[in-house]
């Protein structure tokens, strides 16, 4: 994985703000510590890190679980039945039974990895969105804080309201017109702080 998120700069000023560690399964975090960005300026000061909220993983969790106890519920069964017509060496079996393992991990790394690595960062002056797909390919967006235009959030649903999580969106005057942090935590919060941060450079 490219380096984009690194251990803090040493060389960097002293926050006005109470910082905070971003842990492994935070996904919503003001003025963090540990962290810093490629590019980033030795006095520029990251104001919030956010990625999806850890809820919207269920889903896939779900259905990874579901896979995980399906052969040890479904084998007994068809054996118990007669369904099958022909009968497997133990050999095949486990061969089988491994790979089929090893897709269902592949599935759920990768699910961990997409929520893991797709980040947002505004700091005093930027904001950035950094995405991850495929594993190996990045698309990093950044603007201005000066550029931003307008900002605000959608929040709607049983589920967001209850989790407390919803979209950003930020409309800039820059060559990418749009930034969206989607089912972010907190989004209300992080509403606030941007605009913060427009009133302060403006």
């Amino acid at each position: 994985m490219p380096d984009i998120v690194t251990i803090a700069n040493p060389n960097a000023p002293t926050p006005k703000h109470p910082q905070h560690d971003v842990g492994i399964f935070h996904s919503f975090c003001e003025y963090p510590t540990g962290i810093t960005f490629q590019n980033q300026a030795p006095d520029e000061v990251i104001v919030l890190f956010v990625r999806r909220h850890f809820a919207t993983n269920i889903p896939w969790m779900f259905i990874t679980f579901l896979l995980l106890i399906a052969p040890p519920i479904i084998i007994p069964f068809f054996q118990l039945v007669g369904v099958l017509p022909f009968s497997i060496p133990g050999e095949v079996s486990l061969v089988l039974l491994l790979f089929y393992y090893l897709i269902i991990f592949a599935y759920a790394f990768t699910n961990f990895l997409h929520w893991f690595y797709n980040i947002g960062i505004v700091t005093e002056r930027n904001i950035l969105d950094i995405d991850y797909s495929e594993l190996v390919n990045v698309h990093i967006s950044a603007t201005k804080v000066t550029q931003i235009e307008d900002v605000s959030y959608k929040q709607g649903g049983f589920f967001k309201t209850f989790f407390d999580y919803g979209d950003v969106h930020i409309q800039t005057a820059a060559a990418v017109p749009d930034f969206e942090f989607l089912r972010i935590p907190h989004p209300a919060r992080a509403v606030d702080l941007i605009r913060q941060l427009i009133g302060l450079r403006r």
